[in-house]
């Protein structure tokens, strides 16, 4: 049967859903970003997640963080929405850019959790009030993480937007996968797609390069990659797979919903970011993949991540 535990992580609460004689569970913080800290299948934790409050209210990397309204990069923060400009604040000095929305800073609130002898799950929700000026739009985000003892973790989301008019919408998700002791050990293998090309403040020029060199997979070494691609149509459902030290993680996702993905090997070369995005780098100007979800509509969109061990 799984189990919940809560403790203290800082003043924060670290919700921990796992099963004692699996060794299957997960571990997040819902009131700052409902930030996954821990993914073990077997005993096994694959992510590189947060190991204190202080390094979890730094942020450094955006680990495992829930990316939105928008993920990656939004040229200047700047956007116009309905004959309105915004401003964004700058949280990427280097590139003065915005990147990676807000709220993973936000307070979500578990509203259900559910165990049984084969699956733990665990909602929680964000009543967004539309007080930031840079993003003016109430919502209500509800996240439900689930993990069965299939070897499977699921991730879905339920967007309503509480705003009299439509909004533009862009999810992402940034987790860091550490199977092996180094990356450079890791094998990566990736759908067909195209890399989308950047200029020197990682903002994409609007054209894309066929990309193969993980189309077989193959040690990663010493590639460096901070790079987003855009799958191909031949592929309704992908996945981007890590092997390392006989276990393998893949992150599934559907074309349809998550047509963009990014690949970041960070420069301690300790893990791998592989992060599922359902639009382009720096949607709200360039409105590649960007939602428009109608007043009183929603918004739904799932992935999950496979276990195996080899």
């Amino acid at each position: 049967m799984f189990e919940l535990t809560q403790s203290p992580f800082g003043k924060y609460r670290l919700y921990t859903l796992h099963h004692p004689e699996t060794g299957d569970g997960f571990s997040l913080v819902p009131s700052l970003g409902a930030t996954l800290l821990e993914l073990r299948f077997r005993g096994a934790n694959v992510l590189d997640g947060y190991q204190s409050p202080e390094a979890l209210e730094a942020g450094k990397w955006g680990k495992s963080a829930l990316l939105f309204p928008f993920p990656n990069r939004l040229r200047d923060g700047q956007y116009s929405w309905l004959g309105h400009d915004y401003q964004f604040p700058l949280n990427h000095a280097a590139s003065h850019n915005a990147i990676h929305g807000f709220i993973r800073q936000e307070a979500f609130e578990v509203v259900r959790v559910e165990l049984t002898t084969e699956s733990a799950e665990l909602s929680c929700r964000f009543d967004y009030r539309g007080h930031h000026a840079w993003y003016p739009f109430p919502f209500q985000l509800e996240v439900t993480f689930n993990i069965t003892n299939r070897n499977e973790f699921n991730v879905s989301f339920f967007l309503k937007n509480r705003h009299t008019d439509a909004i533009p919408v862009g999810l992402g998700w940034h987790p860091y996968f550490r199977l092996a002791d180094t990356a450079d050990a890791h094998h990566l293998h990736l759908p067909p797609c195209t890399r989308v090309d950047v200029d020197d403040r990682m903002i994409p020029t609007g054209s894309r390069t066929p990309y193969t060199d993980f189309l077989k997979e193959k040690p990663l070494g010493k590639t460096v990659l901070d790079n987003c691609f855009h799958v191909e149509e031949s592929h309704p459902l992908y996945h981007l797979t890590l092997h390392g030290r006989g276990q393998s993680v893949a992150l599934a996702a559907s074309r349809n919903l998550f047509p963009y993905f990014q690949v970041f090997t960070p420069p301690q070369r300790e893990s791998i970011a592989l992060e599922p995005m359902s639009c382009n780098v720096n949607a709200f100007q360039n409105g590649d993949g960007l939602v428009t979800v109608p007043p009183a509509g929603d918004w739904t969109a799932a992935f999950r991540v496979e276990y195996h061990q080899q």
